[in-house]
């Protein structure tokens, strides 16, 4: 690689457009359009993600996510449309002229998760599941001597995440966007979720637990509309259990057959925390790239270029708010008001809010999280994470894995004292847990004072967010939160 050169990962054209910038070796910006246009899962690129990403100067190649051409054949094959483009014309339209190189979507998934990880890859199974690549839906991939090789894989429209997607449409949320809803609805559900389940098994895959049934247009029509009202936990529950056991038997497996204690995994797929918490349990080491979905394979896509590891210390690789908050001032409102928002630095990338665009609370409140979900416009049975000191994780949280850092809520935990944080613990006493330390620093030292403050190790950490928008990037967006009355700091810097 030429000394100083700039790789530009891209991802979009059908949802989520996102560049990735990595300059000279180093992973330095990542962000996707919607941040720029308020336009949740925006397909299309900006002038002002562009802007962002030339102030690291131009570009000496563009590394595309997917290959269009072999998606184009899948399209008129399969699904019987004709829907191309051109990569270069849309970049050429921005003024950005830089030869495009085109990396296999399920590479671009794989390469997000190896490419990051904290440890050494050498001996590690690789595994992507998404709705569909080009023609993937899911592939195992044997990591050796950073070499990867596909060992197994299954094509559209086998796919257990266009399963998930189908009944998450069946129960009247979007696909492709509200999986995430579905998972957390789950934890609701019964002891009749097993006739659901059983259902799903003899009726849309084979013994083999391939899908069988066409769900491309969906599969509204599986149950009677009154009884999916009724039942829509129960089939949330069911629908989850499928994809448990299928992804962790096929990781089962291959761990078996390799002999491998090590696992990356990636793909949108790699979102479903509940499901990442019993994989986590069959290995030794385990890492998810924190934006395992498509617009995280921007990034995927140009280490699949560069072909060696960059150093990932946090997630704040976004647009820079270059606001300043008084930490103390922040901790002593928390502590009166129990909850504030922050737009701190640089911003996350991907879906989560890691403390720089977050709402903060008290997670002792036990109405907090009504609270919250009322300013966020969200179902009053969606939970909220907490974010907690490293040092105190495992006094707080039962541990599924085998080590005490988790700052990217990949993974849930059951909580031993659901009773002093209530704010942060789902009906199934479960919490999608961040710990943090030195790496993450704004939100260490406002966790440190409050803890020292209050006693209390632990904040309530959510998006800074309405529902259904992204994630604020700058202070001109926090005019979304006019009709509330929740005070967000950063907004006067």
């Amino acid at each position: 690689m030429a000394k100083n050169q700039i790789i530009w990962g891209a991802s979009g054209l059908s949802h989520d457009a996102a560049i990735a910038v990595i300059k000279d070796g180093k992973l330095v910006f990542a962000s996707s359009a919607e941040r720029y246009s308020r336009v949740k899962n925006d397909p299309n690129f900006n002038i002002e993600l562009i802007a962002d990403c030339l102030e690291y100067g131009e570009p000496d190649v563009i590394v595309w996510y997917e290959k269009p051409y072999k998606k184009f054949l899948r399209r008129l094959l399969i699904d019987k449309r004709w829907a191309p483009y051109s990569v270069k014309n849309t970049f050429n339209m921005f003024g950005v002229n830089a030869p495009i190189q085109y990396v296999d979507h399920h590479v671009s998934h794989l390469c997000a998760s190896l490419y990051t990880a904290p440890f050494n890859t050498d001996k590690t199974l690789g595994l992507v599941v998404d709705s569909v690549g080009e023609f993937k839906t899911l592939s195992v991939w044997n990591v050796d001597n950073s070499q990867y090789k596909c060992i197994h894989s299954r094509n559209y429209p086998n796919s257990l995440g266009l399963f998930y997607s189908s009944i998450t449409d069946l129960l009247g949320l979007k696909a492709q966007e509200e999986e995430y809803i579905m998972m957390g609805m789950a934890s609701y559900g019964t002891g009749n979720y097993k006739k659901y389940y059983q259902y799903f098994l003899e009726n849309l895959f084979d013994e083999d637990c391939n899908l069988v049934l066409d769900l491309r247009r969906g599969c509204k029509g599986l149950f009677p509309k009154e009884e999916i009202e009724a039942n829509k936990f129960d089939i949330a529950l069911a629908a989850q259990k499928v994809y448990e056991d299928i992804v962790v038997d096929i990781a089962k497996e291959y761990l078996a057959k390799t002999g491998y204690k090590k696992l990356v995994f990636s793909g949108g797929c790699a979102l479903n925390c509940t499901a990442n918490s019993f994989l986590l349990e069959l290995v030794d080491e385990m890492h998810i790239f924190p934006n395992p979905g498509d617009s995280g394979s921007s990034l995927g896509a140009a280490l699949a270029y560069l072909g060696k590891p960059v150093e990932l210390n946090n997630m704040y690789l976004g647009h820079d708010a270059k606001t300043n908050i008084d930490i103390d001032d922040l901790v002593n409102y928390l502590d009166t008001n129990k909850m504030a928002g922050v737009i701190y630095g640089k911003a996350e990338f991907g879906p989560r809010a890691f403390g720089h665009r977050s709402i903060l609370a008290d997670p002792r409140v036990y109405n907090i999280k009504d609270i919250v979900n009322e300013i966020k416009g969200r179902e009053r049975f969606r939970p909220f994470a907490p974010i907690v000191l490293k040092e105190h994780f495992n006094e707080i949280f039962y541990n599924k894995g085998k080590n005490d850092s988790y700052p990217y809520m990949q993974y849930t935990h059951t909580c031993k004292r659901p009773d002093l944080y209530p704010g942060v613990v789902h009906v199934d006493n479960s919490s999608r847990v961040q710990t943090v330390d030195v790496n993450t620093p704004f939100m260490h030292q406002v966790l440190t004072k409050w803890y020292a403050k209050t006693g209390c190790p632990v904040l309530l950490n959510t998006s800074l967010n309405i529902k259904g928008k992204p994630l604020l990037n700058n202070t001109l967006h926090i005019k979304e939160f006019s009709h509330t009355k929740l005070k967000i700091y950063g907004e006067c810097s």
